[in-house]
């Protein structure tokens, strides 16, 4: 296995941003490692479950041990290396040995099977951009109680109440 395309191990923002009114937002992940940049575009779904996984993972796995090691340094991507992909895929883990936490990042452009970007990342850093992604999520449209789908700003037609009440925003 080559390993993955380009790594992030000195990573200086880990941010999520979204752009756009509820509804018709678009999200991503901004990040800066040294000298290199990446924006990644993902779903809104995706940046839910990652934030939610991040969470959890930071629960189940211990505070670092004063003898951790950093990051591999030697693996930090070519200076000015600039990447803005759509995820198609994304996968989380924890690196015992260094109780770092890593994002693996694949373009579904990409032909490689490995991924195109990792980035390394302290619990302080994880912690703050999943608590971030869930705010982003959470401040979008309403959840319908009733179908579990969106509210419109105008309101939608729910199928639970068999399409002949408009359910607003706040009702119910």
């Amino acid at each position: 296995m080559a390993g993955p395309i380009n790594e992030f191990t000195q990573v200086t923002k880990f941010i999520p941003e979204t752009f756009g009114e509820p509804g018709m937002r678009t999200f991503r992940i901004n990040v800066d490692s040294e000298s290199s940049t990446a924006n990644i575009w993902l779903e809104k779904e995706q940046l839910a479950e990652l934030s939610m996984a991040m969470l959890q993972l930071a629960k189940e796995t211990p505070e670092a041990k004063e003898d951790t090691v950093g990051p591999p340094t030697e693996l930090e991507a070519a200076s000015l290396t600039n990447l803005d992909f759509k995820a198609g895929r994304l996968a989380f883990g924890h690196n015992p040995e260094t109780n770092m936490f890593i994002v693996d990042a694949h373009d579904p452009e990409d032909d490689s099977e490995e991924p195109t970007v990792r980035i390394w990342l302290t619990r302080k850093r994880l912690n703050h951009f999943a608590k971030n992604g869930l705010e982003i999520v959470a401040s979008g449209r309403p959840i319908c109680p009733l179908c579990e789908k969106p509210i419109n700003p105008d309101g939608h037609y729910c199928v639970r109440r068999n399409g002949h009440a408009k359910v607003y925003p706040g009702e119910l």
